[in-house]
């Protein structure tokens, strides 16, 4: 395969000195995370058109790992963010009777804040960190320009299937979560605090708008696409020291859950009167 082609693929070559660091260090992760964005939309595009394939068994593979592996924590832990929550609902209409205002301010904090935060961290745990070990584990032991030289976007090959599982599964989970937890909420109170399901189905009711349906369903797919180029940035900047390996994923990890809570903050302040 003639160099020249290899080329095409913009891929920091691997070099003993470390990648994305000095001081333009960061505009150059930038500039990375974006082009590898770019190029996973472009790859979708093409599959959309019939002009490309997708690595079905790599796609099934990233499904399992982000999905099933993290189905029982994210119903373990809505369950129980729900039953804490109608708990606490409970106390307090013990003290006042307000039980629409009351249901519909956690149903409100569930729902917008809490699930797809939830929903984004356990992501980035799982499939952002296995994202980033996967493209560690190429750049360490020098697989990347062997890619390069066969023609082959190792950005691409790797995130492209992981991207989609991802996108795919925060939007599931964040359905799933909303549900269980709402579910035991108002379960408990139906059953503890005597309020009839009716009551619980217009306090939820009031409390979500079809707006902030659709902004709690899109905020984990943000979430997604910046733990995924968080991890390939992370991974790709390993170079050739196998310690790089493990300094991929912690970074993916503290990188992915602090861009989480900085662009839902932003979120909440733009975009919320």
């Amino acid at each position: 395969m003639p160099r020249s082609r290899a080329n095409r693929h913009f891929v920091p070559r691997q070099r003993d000195a470390a990648l994305f660091s000095g001081p333009t260090g960061w505009v150059e992760g930038i500039g990375l995370a974006g082009l590898a964005l770019a190029r996973c939309l472009g790859l979708y595009l093409r599959i959309l058109i019939g002009k490309a394939r997708l690595d079905l068994p790599a796609f099934a593979a990233s499904l399992r790992q982000a999905g099933l592996s993290i189905l029982p924590a994210i119903t373990l832990v809505s369950l129980v963010v729900g039953l804490i929550l109608g708990h606490q609902s409970q106390s307090i209409l013990g003290q006042l009777d307000l039980p629409e205002l009351i249901l519909a301010s956690g149903a409100y904090l569930v729902v917008m804040e809490v699930i797809p935060i939830l929903v984004g961290i356990l992501v980035a745990g799982r499939a952002g960190v296995a994202l980033a070990v996967r493209q560690a584990s190429l750049a360490v032991s020098g697989e990347i320009d062997g890619l390069l030289i066969n023609g082959v976007d190792p950005i691409r090959l790797t995130l492209g299937p992981v991207l989609l599982a991802m996108l795919l599964m925060s939007f599931a989970f964040t359905v799933w979560g909303s549900l269980v937890t709402l579910g035991a909420t108002g379960l408990w109170l139906w059953g503890m605090a005597g309020l009839s399901p009716a009551s619980l189905l217009d306090a939820f009711g009031r409390a979500l708008a079809p707006g902030d349906l659709v902004e709690a369903l899109l905020k984990p797919l943000l979430f997604s696409l910046l733990v995924a180029v968080i991890a390939t940035v992370n991974g790709t900047a390993a170079g050739r020291d196998p310690e790089g390996i493990g300094q991929a994923a912690t970074r993916t990890m503290i990188g992915a859950v602090a861009a989480i809570l900085v662009a839902d903050l932003l979120i909440v302040l733009l975009f919320r009167e």
